[in-house]
């Protein structure tokens, strides 16, 4: 019986080892949990912190853009009026150019009637220079949008 009880003794002191072991790599397992745990939130949180700086980034680049084409399109639409305005203005005066002509033709006196001529030629010069300004500024813009 002494055999056993010290055979049993033998079991004994090797199970309460290997719980020791097995609690020891309990706690390490716990350890390593805790940190990789931790290490998680903090790289979410930089992740996080990283992710608001580039949407802050992104969102001066936008209003940037935004206010781009804003100047663009109101810089453009102001060149746009005025080139209206001025071949509104062209297109009057050619047309009461066409009038002043059309009764000229009744004219009899061969001076009187080159005079009036020349003043034609005069003002649709001057009419046609405002036409070719708008036209190339029209053409210089190519696809507007």
């Amino acid at each position: 019986m002494d055999s056993q009880k010290e055979a049993l003794q033998r079991i004994i002191s090797t199970l309460a080892n290997k719980n020791d072991e097995i609690q020891n790599f309990i706690d390490t397992l716990n350890h390593t949990l805790k940190g990789v745990q931790e290490n998680s939130s903090n790289i979410l949180s930089e992740l996080d912190e990283e992710f608001d700086s580039l949407y802050s980034i992104l969102d001066e680049v936008k209003e940037s853009m935004i206010n781009c084409i804003k100047h663009e399109q109101a810089r453009k639409s102001q060149e746009l009026q005025s080139q209206i305005s001025q071949c509104n203005n062209a297109l009057e005066n050619s047309e009461e150019l066409l009038e002043f002509a059309t009764r000229s033709l009744d004219i009899k006196e061969p001076e009187e009637f080159s005079k009036v001529h020349k003043n034609c030629i005069n003002t649709l010069n001057k009419e046609s220079c405002i036409f070719k300004k708008a036209f190339l500024f029209f053409f210089s813009f190519g696809c507007l949008y």
